[in-house]
């Protein structure tokens, strides 16, 4: 049986280039067996733009945001998966903001008990596909180490595939063959976790 992944979606320009490049990494997960769902967090209702620090997710033994909101819902399935992707473009050195009311509730997902965190996603692997339209260096590391530290704490293994010095003009990536060639390979490499 392949693997589950969840792709969600926080690039807001449904043409651009980081979701071009995402149906490519999608579409070689799928071909390599893996069962993947998507959800686009940019479309999600939602009654609070983010988490609300009410710490009610704390008192409960669920692991589930109290906010009854379609935002919430959607992170609520994320420990039925294997493998968690954010795809994202950078906007001002950190996530759209459309995705980042979806990162929040993510909390959620984490029982604080002392200085110990358990988490419903331990174990899983987070990833990220993300574009910017600067370098690595002081650019898309940045939006990756937002990722990889939340998925250490919480005993997540994590794999990146980034893509810096994009253009914005449509089909960019997807007219550069070693950007598909990249994709192709980590849609593969996620089927295999």
């Amino acid at each position: 049986m392949g693997k589950k992944i969840v792709v969600v979606h926080g690039g807001p320009r449904k043409k651009g280039n980081t979701r071009a490049i995402t149906k490519i990494t999608v579409d070689s997960a799928r071909k390599h067996g893996a069962k993947v769902d998507e959800i686009d967090a940019i479309n999600l209702t939602f009654k609070a733009p983010g988490c609300i620090a009410c710490f009610k997710c704390q008192e409960s033994e669920e692991y589930k945001c109290i906010i009854d909101d379609e935002v919430a819902a959607k992170v609520a399935t994320l420990p039925s998966y294997d493998v968690i992707v954010l795809s994202a473009p950078i906007y001002w050195w950190s996530y759209p903001a459309q995705l980042k009311i979806f990162i929040d509730r993510i909390f959620s997902l984490i029982k604080l008990k002392g200085d110990d965190h358990i988490s419903a996603l331990s174990g899983k692997t987070m990833a990220l596909i993300a574009t910017g339209g600067g370098e690595l260096e002081n650019n898309l590391n940045l939006l990756e180490a937002q990722w990889r530290n939340p998925a250490d704490m919480m005993g997540c293994k994590f794999l990146s595939s980034l893509y810096p010095d994009v253009l914005p003009e449509e089909g960019f990536l997807t007219k550069n063959p070693d950007a598909v060639q990249k994709a192709k390979e980590f849609g593969r490499l996620l089927a295999m976790e």
